[in-house]
């Protein structure tokens, strides 16, 4: 390995969790980005560290057999995406690799069965919600990009630029139907006239726009100004729905505030129903423009057969659901328990889960407020009694009061579900400290082409 300037040549190790390898040089770690496992790569040390360097690959000197050409054009600049140039099963390989390493390095446990990651049946095209942001202020990816009079820019917002904004024209992300009413939408903002906003002076109009799109095609868009211009917001949702039909709902959320967020002060029905109806597997749920949903459709019905096969339900069963969101886990395997109870931090959530449940004919689920730390602390979660609790925290985890009231409780078998293999891995630590077992683990891939990944475990009391 040479060094030249802030420059390092380095071969890339194993990949661990956050899109990087764990490398070594001069004896010490590097945590290096933008390499796949065995590269070598010249790369730059972007900070020195106690103990370890953080580093990103600039060129490639060898490279992997699994690298293949991007079809996007916004790759990698964009960030949406992150493994768009590596081909789908070594990407699913190194996402059954970082999971292994966290449940091993992190959460020192050795004796489990590890399970191969689902897959998805679609890598492109799965996401049924997408955000992109206005600005004035374009990122311009290359100098050979033609410079843009209207200072009009729809994308994603460039990495380490607070204000600039890519550009963009086509999202592999989003199905087809998506693309072409996004297109539309652009084509139409762009000739209006109306001035994207400029998150440093705080001027314009255009904010952010959300489209969401149903299993049967069913669209919602909600488009986020900063202040009420309804008969400029009727006319462009005029002009859109006489081409696109499959607009059944059309929003205008004001945000006149200085956060950078697509939530308002307000929002507006412009056209068509406030909610759409979405599905997983047999039960519907209503989705309203700030709903939280799960943005994969197919891999969401995928993970939630993992977790009725992990919990071996009878019938008989009293389920705590913590986390529990709008409720689809609970509806979900309601008719394969005794009752489920759900508890959500977030009141807007519970209310959605109460009107998902009544929506679906449910009367064996109940939804409860509150923020889990307190309710542990104040011993208002095991009032009653439950055979299985089913966990999905947020990316960090379940806080240790809640894990050490589980624990207390003494129920003899958890589902923990996670989008961070990190934090999944540091929770079963403690679990297995307070005597109980992980048995199972298995990956499930809802985010093709990114580094994230969702585990699904079983621990038992042992």
């Amino acid at each position: 390995m040479t060094k030249k300037n802030n420059d390092i040549e380095i071969t890339a190790g194993k990949p661990i969790y956050g899109g990087k390898c764990l490398s070594e040089y001069e004896g010490k770690k590097v945590m290096l980005e933008r390499a796949l496992p065995g590269e070598k790569v010249v790369a730059y040390i972007k900070k020195k560290k106690k103990g370890y360097i953080e580093a990103s690959a600039k060129e490639i000197l060898e490279r992997s057999p699994h690298r293949i050409e991007s079809e996007c054009k916004y790759y990698p600049t964009c960030g949406g995406c992150k493994l768009r140039d590596v081909d789908y099963d070594y990407q699913t390989w190194i996402k059954e690799e970082v999971v292994r390493d966290c449940v091993e390095r992190i959460g020192k446990v050795k004796d489990y069965k590890f399970l191969p990651i689902v897959k998805a049946d679609n890598s492109s095209h799965y996401r049924n919600k997408m955000e992109f942001t206005f600005s004035e202020e374009r990122y311009y990816m290359s100098k050979d990009e033609p410079f843009d009079q209207d200072n009009f820019s729809l994308g994603f917002h460039a990495p380490k630029f607070y204000s600039k904004v890519i550009d963009v024209e086509y999202c592999y992300h989003q199905p087809e139907l998506l693309n072409e009413i996004y297109k539309s939408l652009r084509d139409i903002l762009k000739s209006s006239g109306l001035e994207p906003y400029n998150i440093t002076k705080h001027t314009g109009f255009l904010r952010y726009l959300v489209i969401r799109i149903t299993t049967e095609n069913n669209v919602m868009i909600n488009l986020v100004t900063k202040s009420r211009e309804l008969d400029i917001i009727s006319s462009i949702a005029d002009q859109l729905k006489s081409k696109h039909p499959e607009i059944i709902s059309f929003m205008n959320t004001i945000n006149k505030g200085l956060s950078s967020t697509a939530y308002g002060e307000e929002t507006i029905l412009i056209q068509g129903n406030d909610i759409i109806t979405d599905f997983i597997g047999d039960y519907k749920f209503e989705i309203s423009s700030n709903s939280f949903f799960q943005v994969n459709p197919d891999q969401t019905h995928k993970l939630y057969d993992k977790i009725v096969e992990f919990a071996e339900l009878k019938g008989n069963e009293n389920v705590l659901d913590l986390y529990c969101g709008v409720g689809t886990i609970a509806i979900y395997i309601n008719k394969l328990v005794r009752s489920v109870t759900g508890f959500e931090l977030v009141e807007e959530a519970v209310i959605n889960a109460q009107k998902n449940a009544e929506l679906n004919s449910i009367t064996n689920c109940k939804f409860v407020s509150g923020d889990l730390m307190n309710l542990a602390k104040e011993g208002e979660i095991f009032k009653e009694i439950f055979d299985i609790i089913i966990t999905d925290p947020p990316r960090d985890g379940m806080h240790p009061k809640v894990v050490q009231s589980i624990i207390d409780s003494g129920v003899s078998k958890i589902v923990y579900v996670s989008c961070n293999p990190s934090t999944f891995a540091r929770d079963v630590q403690l679990f297995e400290m307070g005597g109980y077992k992980l048995k199972i683990v298995q990956p499930v891939d809802m985010f093709p082409h990114t580094y994230h990944v969702e585990t699904v475990g079983l621990l038992l009391k042992q």
